[in-house]
């Protein structure tokens, strides 16, 4: 039998941690029919005591963290959070679980974080210089606080045989089945995922990206060019034009979104470009020619290409995934 213990820090996430006990338990009725190995899980808080999840729901605790038994697989939930600080204010709150969390991975266990829940592992340090995924807005900030992990952006899921890592919500569902894959067995992983209506090849968060809100820096000139990005979407890039709407060199313009953004002013504008596209994608009937042209490229071809490399997908199989009852017709030219 499989032992998984899953940590039930303050304002996790409640379907994070129902929706993996709801995978284990089809996995294990799955299992019981061929005979094949099955998962024990229990919930440990700090105290043993129960703990209210971010949206009320309370959740009895098996044991508290320093209970927990050789082997164990370990999974950290996500988290809920209002703001970047607040999310780091939380970290820091969980200094003791953080310490017990690189003591577990120097002991041999396994060790698994769900969306926001990474970032709890990382600050552990037991990141440094492995693979890693996170909720896709947190990226960038990620990359910044914990420049020595080597983050995969927009993989679903990482794994590595002491670490895994899931994205955004409910890619905690492909995490679920990657571990019963590991620990029963992959024709249950592929019997839970038809039951649960997952396709278990799906690979990466870019498709449902957008553009985040939180800006990451207090840098007011970064803030000035991005707006300034914005409001000239359709335009061709001219680093010297954006230089002097902000007023300052173009090597000092360079050094400066880098250093907020990691990022440079032309990468920053396909970003842009392309979430103009995917809303035009979702929202219209307009062929590829004619967003591209909205969104300033003239060149249709090298625009799609661009599209597939960033969002990881065609146009035409985006609209298919995203498009409303305008947008999902299918159109020539997509």
């Amino acid at each position: 039998m499989k032992a998984i213990a899953l940590l039930l820090p303050e304002q996790f996430f409640a379907s994070g941690v129902a929706g993996l006990i709801d995978a284990f338990a089809i996995a294990n009725f799955q299992a019981a029919a061929s005979g094949s190995a099955v998962l024990r899980w229990r919930l440990l808080s700090v105290d043993g005591l129960p703990v209210r999840a971010s949206s009320g729901l309370e959740f009895a605790a098996d044991g508290r963290y320093d209970q927990v038994q050789p082997g164990e697989l370990l999974i950290v939930p996500g988290l809920i959070y209002r703001t970047i600080p607040s999310l780091e204010h939380t970290l820091q709150q969980q200094a003791g679980l953080i310490a017990q969390l690189r003591q577990w991975h120097a002991a041999g266990h396994v060790l698994a974080g769900c969306c926001t829940g990474v970032a709890l592992l990382a600050e552990s340090g037991v990141l440094d210089h492995q693979p890693a995924t996170i909720s896709w807005w947190l990226a960038g900030w990620f990359k910044r606080r914990y420049p020595a992990v080597r983050l995969s952006p927009h993989a679903l899921l990482t794994d590595s045989p002491q670490l895994l890592c899931s994205g955004a919500t409910t890619a905690y569902l492909d995490l679920a089945l990657r571990l019963i894959e590991r620990l029963v067995g992959p024709d249950i992983a592929q019997a839970c995922a038809r039951v649960l209506l997952l396709d278990p090849h799906r690979a990466s968060q870019a498709p449902y990206t957008s553009l985040p809100s939180y800006s990451g820096h207090n840098d007011p000139m970064v803030s000035d060019c991005q707006r300034w990005l914005h409001a000239h979407l359709e335009q061709p890039f001219r680093l010297a034009a954006l230089a002097s709407a902000v007023n300052c060199s173009e090597r000092t313009l360079m050094r400066r979104f880098r250093l907020a953004l990691d990022d440079t002013p032309l990468h920053y504008l396909q970003k842009l470009r392309l979430f103009a596209a995917r809303r035009l994608l979702e929202t219209t009937a307009l062929g590829l020619g004619e967003i591209a042209q909205r969104v300033g490229y003239s060149d249709v071809s090298a625009f799609r290409r661009l599209f597939i490399r960033e969002v990881e997908c065609t146009p035409a199989d985006y609209r298919r995934r995203f498009g409303g009852q305008a947008g999902g017709r299918d159109h020539a030219g997509c």
